[in-house]
């Protein structure tokens, strides 16, 4: 198969959507605000949205993805001094107990446990300041430029800053995870406290659970510096989405009127699915050519009348042997100027190569004729 990739024609796609009444642009208190599809990442609107601002707590959504990325949620973490007495808020940890890595996440989670941020963050790098690298480290993964991170907590620090954007992508990313899923949308939880005659019992702080449809995540955050923060999460009909306020003295009310927006004005339509080819791709020895399709369906959050565009990259053809699955090339997928998605594309069937007669198969035929003669008359 030549190795040479091309660029394919671009395929558009006119998807009509049937949505209810599309809402204006949500009212909203805070001084920056984002709302994405988990799925893409697609930044479905936003207000301030790049601006660089402290996040608080929410800061620990970015912690406990770092945790899923680096430890086992079976880990058992020994709490020593310095995971002791971390000011603000906490789950009082106390010297000496031992807790698995998934009892302190719900710590964190729940509760925004400062100190349970800290003996992850020493559980996992082994101090704050390696922690702290492995955060940013992280962020630069992602893309990010307007991110920095000095603490697993989210206490003031200076250089310590994201934006609304940029913390709905690391909310994104997390959801990849279904712990991470599963300890968010959890509205109360219990947790061992050793020495004492009972246990720790946890309400979720995000109201968010409780009082939007859908809603299942992700963290609350406040210090004087950031105001009022709150990452929150929703699902409804297949659509994940991802809103982030910061600094918003109304941020219960602001971020359920910014994912009304989102459910109101958008939903998830099949771009590419991976029962349908995308293409024909010629084949030297298969006139009908060789099926080409998606490795995995994708779906774009799109609006009414949106069109989502498909660009294929192929070889121009196939000249040898190929197996079903076999990737053959890339999908790119998007909406206007942004690319969302890039899938592989798999062949849709097996091909094998004709089988040339080779020399002792060639001699043979030769003297099974000259020796045993077809009688033309018999036949």
């Amino acid at each position: 198969m030549k190795k040479r990739m091309v660029a394919a024609a671009m395929i558009c796609l006119v998807l009509a959507l049937a949505t209810p009444r599309a809402l204006a642009a949500p009212q909203n208190s805070a001084q920056a605000a984002a709302l994405l599809e988990q799925s893409t990442g697609r930044v479905l609107w936003q207000s301030g949205g790049e601006t660089e601002l402290p996040m608080a707590s929410t800061t620990k959504v970015m912690t406990t993805l770092c945790v899923l990325d680096n430890a086992d949620l079976s880990d058992t973490v020994t709490v020593d001094s310095r995971m002791v007495g971390v000011e603000g808020s906490s789950i009082y940890l106390e010297e000496g107990e031992e807790l698995t890595v998934e009892q302190l996440l719900l710590g964190l989670m729940l509760r925004s446990g400062n100190d349970a941020a800290t003996a992850l963050a020493l559980h996992t790098a082994g101090s704050i300041e390696a922690f702290a690298d492995l955060m940013n480290n992280t962020a630069k993964d992602l893309g990010l430029e307007h991110t920095h991170f000095v603490n697993p907590h989210g206490l003031p620090a200076s250089d310590h800053y994201t934006t609304a954007i940029e913390l709905g992508k690391i909310t994104c990313a997390a959801y990849e995870y279904p712990a991470f899923r599963r300890i968010v949308s959890t509205k109360r939880a219990v947790i061992p406290w050793k020495g004492h005659d009972y246990d720790r019992a946890m309400l979720n702080k995000n109201k968010i659970l409780s009082l939007y449809e859908g809603g299942n995540g992700v963290k609350t955050g406040f210090t004087k510096a950031a105001g009022r923060c709150l990452v929150s999460g929703a699902e409804r009909e297949g659509m994940q989405l991802v809103c982030v306020v910061l600094n918003a003295p109304d941020m219960w009310n602001d971020s359920m009127r910014i994912l009304d927006y989102g459910f109101e004005n958008f939903s998830m339509q099949e771009v590419v699915s991976d029962l349908e080819p995308v293409a024909q791709l010629p084949c030297a020895f298969l006139e009908e050519g060789v099926p080409v399709l998606p490795a995995r369906s994708v779906s774009l959050p799109l609006k009414e009348g949106e069109e989502a565009w498909v660009r294929l990259e192929l070889p121009e053809n196939i000249s040898n042997a190929v197996a079903r699955g076999e990737e053959l090339g890339y999908a790119i997928i998007g909406v206007q100027e942004e690319e969302l998605a890039k899938v592989p594309l798999v062949a849709g069937e097996t091909v094998q190569e004709p089988q040339a007669f080779g020399y002792p198969q060639s001699l043979k035929r030769v003297l099974e004729h000259w020796f045993y003669p077809v009688d033309n008359e018999e036949r």
